[in-house]
């Protein structure tokens, strides 16, 4: 029986029965097996651009039996499939740069895609910003913590929606929530933060400014969460 981590089965809880899924980036294919044990009728498309993570998941993949449900394929991101294979991408371990990339590269692809689930190690403005401006919306939001260490995972689904700028460098609906996990992430950036301006030389004038405000505004943050 497979054993998520808290990161795949918070991915994995978002996944509906019917989907047709890419999991880039599978790596041994964890995701992907659980998801096929788990729900009904789906679809998986397991890929990844390293030929011995490749390897090692179509071994786990033949040892489940789930070859009928679970296809491996190598490559780069949405390169390995057509449009009409997939309805929903999940993306989980990348960074934002390389995600938009991805996305972006392959947009003839994302014609029939109606969820996208990223959980990205970095600068999550720059992916809320860019995913949102290929005509998807910010559904659905969580952070969580394990082994000492935040993660974000975001829903998107096709559709438009307006944001502040406030609202793609917190989330949008992790503001509105009462989510004690973003609370402390948030703390705890703020902290970081806070540390590395005083690391800053008075003499870098507009280096230091430029943190004074991020720090603002995170300070900011920090009391409507608590209000």
């Amino acid at each position: 029986m497979i054993k998520l981590s808290k990161r795949l089965q918070t991915i994995a809880n978002y996944i509906e029965d019917e989907n047709k899924i890419i999991d880039i980036g599978c790596d041994h294919a964890y995701l992907s097996i659980y998801l096929a044990l788990n729900k009904k009728n789906i679809k998986v498309i397991a890929s990844d651009i390293n030929q011995n993570a490749y390897n090692i998941a179509l071994n786990n993949v033949k040892k489940e039996k789930l070859e009928n449900i679970i296809t491996l394929r190598l490559g780069n991101g949405l390169e390995v499939v057509s449009k009409d294979e997939i309805d929903t991408i999940i993306i989980s371990g990348l960074g934002s740069m390389t995600i938009v990339g991805i996305l972006k590269n392959g947009i003839d692809k994302l014609a029939n895609v109606k969820t996208i689930i990223i959980q990205s190690n970095t600068d999550l403005y720059y992916l809320r910003k860019n995913i949102t401006k290929l005509n998807y919306y910010i559904a659905k939001e969580e952070t969580i913590k394990e082994n000492g260490q935040y993660y974000t995972i975001i829903v998107f689904k096709k559709g438009n929606h307006h944001y502040s700028n406030d609202d793609l460098l917190f989330g949008p609906l992790s503001l509105k929530k009462d989510d004690q996990n973003f609370k402390n992430m948030t703390l705890e950036n703020y902290q970081k933060l806070k540390k590395i301006n005083e690391n800053i030389s008075s003499s870098k004038i507009i280096i230091k400014t430029k943190m004074y405000l991020k720090i603002k505004k995170v300070k900011k943050i920090l009391k409507r969460l608590s209000s």
